[in-house]
């Protein structure tokens, strides 16, 4: 298949990938529609632009804007990434100070709390002396107010920007500075980082990403013959198990491609779009991708669809008209979850199958023992893995591993 088009390449550029930032900045025509481009659109170009870039930028986002790039930027699991908000916060030192103002309002206060709280030590001024003392090698300033000794952390590149940072703040809004500090020493990071990170969770979700705890159920394993959940819609005619032909694996194996093209409805088509972003989305957040890594979304949304076509190929036993009744009626969810089903029963099965060190055999198993199992390919440069995406590759690795285990 052309690489222009692979169906995973088409997915990334219509839901991740948007118009060159770029070339929008280099004309005031186009540069009053940055405002308009979906968040995390505005964040994967952001990615590409220098710093001289993103200062030129900023003065053209919204409040929104800047919270949805920190939003997708810092978080791991449930775990904010500090320094990386001090960096991203290195630009408030350079703009204006409208563009400042407007990026503070962006931003939740119980991160600069955070950040305060992990990595300076700030002492209160009691009676004209502070409540303590820096230590002999350790770098530290007097807020403007000199309300407070504030102690800079002993990497000089973060104390560098920290130093400038919390006076900007200062200038910015000194009646509102005293209250952060304040607020950092009498919370705990503990309590900060889940305020911050529950605040995050829901604005992500409306954005249709999904939280990693809740993003860990796509991975539920679901017996052969298990009943998939029915989506809410009007009764299906029951499809029998006519042997009609998917596409063959040598012409591409895309039976969920070929079922798409079947539906007659334009609403089934933008609904079915729709799944797959939800389902690509869920299991980057499961597999803790972080949106600054198009390659690793790229594979992540390759191993989706993939595995949404392994799942539907199995239930449907490449019967292409029950394929697509099977997708106007279940959720691609659900296919995702059938094929991740059927992968690890072919896992349990590796785990009985021997092979030579060093052998084609034994990258077989290798492929197949990963957390999430592979299918192994010849190439002219030796063996590659590959994601399992039709029925036929998983009964012919099937049929290998019988043989490694003496049961054929």
């Amino acid at each position: 298949m052309d690489d222009a088009k692979r169906p995973e390449d088409l997915i990334y550029r219509t839901c991740y990938v948007p118009e060159e930032l770029g070339e929008m900045l280099a004309s005031a025509d186009t540069r009053s529609r940055i405002r308009k481009l979906p968040a995390p659109q505005l964040y994967f170009g952001l990615q590409h632009l220098s710093d001289e870039e993103v200062k030129a930028l900023l003065p053209h986002i919204t409040e929104e804007q800047w919270t949805t790039v920190l939003d997708l930027d810092l978080w791991s699991r449930d775990r904010v990434r500090v320094d990386a908000f001090a960096g991203w916060h290195r630009h408030l030192l350079d703009a204006a100070d409208p563009v400042a103002r407007k990026l503070l309002r962006g931003t939740d206060p119980e991160l600069w709390q955070l950040l305060i709280r992990r990595r300076l030590k700030v002492h209160r001024a009691v009676e004209e002396e502070f409540e303590g003392e820096p230590g002999e090698d350790e770098e530290w300033f007097l807020t403007p107010d000199r309300h407070y000794l504030i102690v800079l952390p002993s990497r000089p590149e973060l104390a560098r920007l920290l130093r400038p940072l919390i006076l900007r703040l200062y200038q910015l809004d000194p009646e509102g500075m005293p209250l952060q500090l304040e607020s950092a020493l009498g919370r705990t990071s503990i309590e900060l980082e889940e305020v911050a990170y529950q605040q995050r969770r829901r604005r992500v979700e409306d954005l249709g990403f999904q939280d990693y705890f809740d993003a860990l159920s796509i991975y539920a394993y679901l017996d052969a013959d298990e009943e998939l959940p029915e989506k809410e819609q009007a009764p299906l005619r029951e499809v029998g198990r006519l042997p009609v032909p998917a596409v063959s694996a040598e012409g591409g194996g895309w039976l969920l491609l070929e079922a798409l093209a079947r539906l007659e409805d334009p609403r089934d088509s933008e609904r079915l779009l729709e799944e797959i972003a939800f389902a690509s989305n869920k299991v980057l957040s499961a597999d803790r991708v972080t949106p600054s890594s198009p390659e690793r979304i790229r594979r992540g949304v390759r191993k989706t669809l993939a595995t949404i076509n392994l799942g539907l190929d199995c239930w449907s036993e490449g019967n292409l008209e029950r394929a697509v009744e099977g997708v106007r009626r279940h959720y691609l969810q659900s296919f995702f979850q059938y094929g991740y089903s059927r992968l690890m029963d072919l896992q349990q099965g590796a785990r009985q199958a021997e092979a030579d060190a060093g052998s084609f055999a034994e990258a077989v198993l290798d492929g197949i023992r990963r957390r999430f199992p592979l299918r192994t390919v010849r190439t002219p440069r030796g063996p590659r893995r590959r994601f399992f995406r039709t029925r036929e590759q998983l009964e012919k690795t099937r049929s290998k591993l019988d043989r490694m285990a003496g049961r054929d």
